[in-house]
């Protein structure tokens, strides 16, 4: 009896101790098609144990990161003018211009950190 309840503790003390760990962002860069013909692309940086998400577009510089909300396949982040939804399962995004009513879709693709465009952080 005694040897169960040690096993019992050990284990609530490692799934404690495990949900603890926060988990690497995920890096994804997603392109959207243009009329020129040269896709926009747009990387992201999705980091649920800080509840943010990163956008960083290359062809500017621009970087960004605003507190977001993750669920089981999805974040979403609203900046005022435009709303990113992430599908992280489907590896698709939408984006959604609100001051000109349109709403686009592009797919994404695994980053890694170092190519995402990002100031990394040392952590």
């Amino acid at each position: 009896m005694k040897i169960a309840t040690k096993v019992v503790t050990a284990s609530i003390v490692m799934l404690s101790f495990a949900g603890t760990v926060a988990a690497a962002p995920v890096y994804l860069s997603c392109e959207f098609k243009h009329p020129s013909g040269k896709p926009q692309v747009f990387n992201f940086a999705l980091d649920e144990s800080a509840s943010t998400l990163g956008v960083f577009v290359p062809s500017t510089g621009s970087e960004r990161t605003s507190k977001a909300t993750f669920s089981a396949d999805k974040v979403s982040l609203n900046e005022g003018t435009v709303a990113w939804e992430i599908d992280v399962s489907k590896r698709a995004v939408i984006r959604d211009m609100r001051m000109i009513e349109k709403k686009d879709s592009g797919t994404c693709k695994s980053i890694s950190a170092e190519q995402s465009g990002f100031e990394l952080v040392s952590r």
